[in-house]
């Protein structure tokens, strides 16, 4: 009897855990912004919007003097901008800290999570941006040249 206890225990645990993070933050349209550690360096200019599914092309509004502040997309927007619907895909922008932004659906689902920042790093050309691309290259071509040299004597 005691272990069926502790088994009930662990498993009612596990879904107040699970309940707890699939419920996330969100805007009235289900939207949010992305807590993107890729994005930490990549810069893009305030009024940068890449639409990464044709769907969301329109989404991306200007403010009218009656639309409310929104709170959790606002870091992510150029001021004076909303956005009027849920979207499809993914919307890579710049704000006004002159810094790649992804906006997408709200989701509690990692894969879902990194999915939007990759795309956000590809469209704001963030691989050139850090200088990886560059030095990146040309080590891993001396490693491959030694470990030829190596395997050859």
């Amino acid at each position: 009897m005691g272990v069926f206890r502790i088994r009930v225990f662990i498993l009612f645990i596990y879904f107040c855990c699970s309940f707890l993070y699939s419920v996330p933050n969100v805007s009235g349209h289900g939207n949010t912004c992305f807590n993107c550690t890729e994005l930490e360096n990549c810069k893009a200019s305030k009024h940068y919007v890449k639409y990464v599914d044709s769907a969301d092309t329109d989404k991306v509004v200007l403010k009218t003097p009656a639309d409310k502040a929104d709170p959790i997309l606002e870091k992510c927007l150029d001021d004076g901008y909303r956005i009027n619907d849920t979207l499809k895909g993914t919307v890579c922008s710049g704000s006004s800290d002159g810094l790649c932004h992804a906006i997408g659906q709200a989701t509690g689902s990692q894969s879902v999570l990194f999915h939007h920042c990759g795309n956000c790093y590809n469209e704001c050309d963030c691989f050139n941006q850090n200088g990886i691309a560059r030095t990146e290259g040309a080590i891993i071509l001396t490693m491959c040249l030694a470990a030829f040299y190596t395997l050859i004597q």
